[in-house]
């Protein structure tokens, strides 16, 4: 059973920014006076609030600053690298899903240029502290603004007595839930063989066998092919580009890798070498033996995956 971790981001992002913008124009270092915040309305010379404000001191003249969210979408990813919350969850597993949306900043004055010029403040402002506002706000994990509108005239008779300009601001919330570990079905394993990496990263035989002259590697215990039920599966693209190789450990050439031309059955392969201009050649085994040891190297990446079984 899955548990939500509290302090929901969708209604706490809207009170975030309310607190940072209340700060800012409370602040005297930052606000010139004539815009300075009270959270006492008779002393405040702005009102700043959310979802809307009301003015019973001196309605239609303060200017005002309202904070409010737009719709947010679901990204469709879920992660489990971030934190988002400090809920006990001991062992059990942590996830975040994100979300993205924006949210709008209304600057209302009776005069157009301030409305703007309220807005442009506030766009410089989290834009500057915008990595501060997201290491504060743990469920944000991006911030950024989005554009400022035009003066919108909103009150008007025989006048416009109001101006509105929104900035609009992005941000990516992460929804963070736990889940038990009787919820979840781990991977089993996935392993990355590659011919950059070392000869033991990949595959290793010790019961390959060789006749002298001839070009073809011998090894019983496997099942070369190119079906899924075969072990190791080639991949018929790969197979025909020449990308499957074969790297001997017992000869002075470990350094030299030979390619697999063709599979010849299920338990034999085809290798190629080259001349002294480079050009392909049937490879020809130095002597006969039945314990040759080899790699079996791939030049691209090859994931082998276990995939959890649902039903069990």
């Amino acid at each position: 059973m899955p548990a939500a971790l509290i302090n929901f981001p969708i209604s706490a992002i809207v009170d975030g920014l309310l607190s940072y913008i209340q700060y800012i124009f409370g602040n005297p270092d930052i606000t010139p006076s004539e815009y300075r915040w009270n959270v006492d309305d008779r002393q405040s010379f702005i009102r700043i609030g959310g979802p809307f404000v009301i003015d019973n001191e001196k309605p239609m003249s303060a200017p005002f600053i309202v904070v409010e969210r737009g719709p947010f979408t679901f990204d469709n990813r879920i992660i489990d690298n971030l934190k988002a919350g400090g809920a006990n969850t001991f062992t059990n597993p942590l996830y975040a899903a994100i979300c993205d949306g924006t949210i709008n900043i209304i600057c209302g004055s009776a005069v157009a240029a301030e409305a703007s010029s309220l807005a442009n403040y506030l766009a410089i402002m989290l834009q500057s502290d915008r990595h501060t506002i997201i290491g504060t706000l743990q469920f944000l994990r991006n911030l950024y603004h989005v554009d400022i509108s035009p003066e919108i005239p909103v009150v008007k008779d025989t006048q416009v007595r109001r101006w509105e300009v929104t900035l609009r601001i992005f941000v990516s919330l992460q929804m963070g839930w736990i889940k038990t570990q009787l919820d979840t079905v781990q991977w089993n394993s996935a392993t990355i063989y590659n011919l950059d990496g070392q000869p033991s990263d990949a595959p290793l035989s010790i019961v390959g066998s060789i006749n002298t002259g001839s070009d073809l590697l011998v090894d019983n215990t496997q099942n070369f092919g190119i079906l899924s039920t075969n072990s190791p599966q080639f991949l018929q693209s790969d197979l025909t580009a020449g990308r499957y190789y074969i790297r001997f450990k017992d000869y002075g050439c470990n350094a030299q890798v030979y390619p697999v031309a063709e599979i010849v059955n299920n338990h034999t392969l085809r290798l190629l070498d080259h001349d002294v201009n480079n050009n392909p050649i049937p490879w020809s085994a130095p002597e006969t033996s039945t314990a040759v040891k080899y790699n079996l190297l791939y030049d691209s990446l090859h994931l082998k995956i276990e995939i959890p079984n649902n039903h069990s």
